[in-house]
């Protein structure tokens, strides 16, 4: 029987919090080998692990989630929902086709949610005007990854969101002439050498 991962270890190699998001199922090629999120609280923990909210927002959010358990687990649910949702569309994306219609139309839902719940405050700060919710909500953890997942795909850079051929995951890949191949050089890229190294000795024997 194989254990459920923990968050506590998951490798944050996607570049962007919406495609760490989506990296989320433990192996995208063999999803049998487990699911890092199985309720609400693994998802705050989720963000505390990519320090994605600030202790204080999570930890109302948790509050939240103890007080209202089957709104909580609703949220949850839907939080699933989006994380395939960009599965789909990146997939589609990095294999150069259109995404469906029907897809941006549900993440369309999501965005237009997490905008109609956001309000312009100054910040003293920064010396400059920033967008932030205007109210503690549950569906905060959707929406975060909603207005990631906007930036990146109508601001780009698309063309260097790949698919790591080992795992499945997605991963914007940064490097100077755009070479990356693996997920992870120390995960991903090591079994690929193992396993070529083992096959050319196959051929010789």
């Amino acid at each position: 029987m194989i254990s459920e991962p923990s968050i506590s270890n998951l490798r944050l190699t996607g570049g962007d919090l919406c495609l760490d998001f989506i990296n989320t199922v433990s192996h995208r090629l063999r999803p049998e080998e487990g699911d890092y999120l199985h309720s609400f609280r693994d998802i705050t923990s989720w963000y505390q692990h990519v320090n994605g909210m600030s202790d204080k927002t999570i930890q109302t959010l948790d509050r939240l989630a103890k007080s209202y358990p089957q709104k909580a687990a609703q949220v949850f649910g839907k939080s699933i929902q989006l994380r395939e949702l960009l599965y789909e569309i990146f997939l589609q994306v990095i294999t150069g086709k259109a995404p469906d219609p029907q897809a941006l139309l549900t993440l369309s839902s999501y965005i237009s949610e997490a905008y109609s719940n956001m309000e312009l405050v100054w910040s003293k700060d920064k010396g400059l005007l920033q967008l932030q919710f205007n109210a503690p909500a549950l569906e905060q953890v959707n929406w975060h990854i909603a207005q990631h997942a906007l930036d990146l795909l109508s601001t780009g850079p698309l063309k260097q969101v790949k698919q790591c051929p080992g795992c499945g995951w997605i991963f914007l890949d940064k490097s100077k002439n755009s070479s990356r191949r693996w997920c992870s050089m120390a995960t991903c890229g090591d079994i690929d050498k193992v396993t070529r190294f083992q096959q050319r000795n196959k051929k010789r024997k």
